[in-house]
């Protein structure tokens, strides 16, 4: 993808996560892999619901800025190590949306995934114990997961990391990890002990 398309994608997708409340506050990130091997990520600290195009990031292969006076998100090491696990991968997004931390954080583990929803669209899902946000351990175990196949990736008491080929199938894969999540959270909540 080029960068002027990938700037505007990033920016529509960031507006739909916040719209969806996959992500609140300052929380989640997103980077696109362009066609020439550079990478355009959100930026640290900001809020993604209103995000402009020259505030995303571009980064070399390594995480180093082409603007020194732009600073990428925390979590740029995540994003670095998806992309050398897959070359199918070619886009990042990672959030904190509520449903998936609970359950995350509550049963250590992945979400039943028997709705139709679930079994048929969202695919495989992986679950790793918590390490500190931004860390190379993060990346580490998040990347071993998305090199075995496994796009979807609940992070104990953090969040929920996916990737796609395109920022849609991303996106579509951390919209189908939430429901999946509250409709286990709820059922859970809901059926007598």
């Amino acid at each position: 993808m080029n960068e002027a398309q990938a700037r505007r994608d990033i920016i529509a997708y960031c507006a739909l996560l916040w719209q969806r409340r996959l992500t609140t506050g300052s929380s989640g990130n997103v980077s696109v892999l362009l066609d020439d091997g550079d990478i355009l990520v959100t930026p640290a600290a900001t809020s993604l619901r209103a995000l402009e195009e020259s505030q995303l990031v571009r980064v070399d292969r390594k995480g180093v800025p082409r603007n020194a006076d732009q600073r990428p998100t925390s979590e740029l090491p995540l994003h670095l190590a998806a992309y050398d696990a897959a070359p199918q991968v070619r886009a990042v997004i990672h959030t904190h949306p509520t449903y998936c931390v609970v359950w995350g954080k509550r049963f250590r583990c992945v979400f039943p995934q028997d709705t139709v929803g679930a079994s048929e669209t969202l695919g495989a899902v992986a679950w790793t114990p918590y390490r500190p946000a931004g860390s190379a351990e993060l990346a580490q175990l998040c990347s071993s997961e998305f090199a075995r196949g496994i796009p979807t990736v609940i992070m104990e008491r953090h969040g929920l990391s996916t990737v796609g080929a395109t920022l849609e199938g991303a996106f579509v894969l951390a919209d189908l990890a939430e429901e999946a999540a509250r409709v286990a959270v709820l059922t859970h909540l809901t059926t007598p002990s």
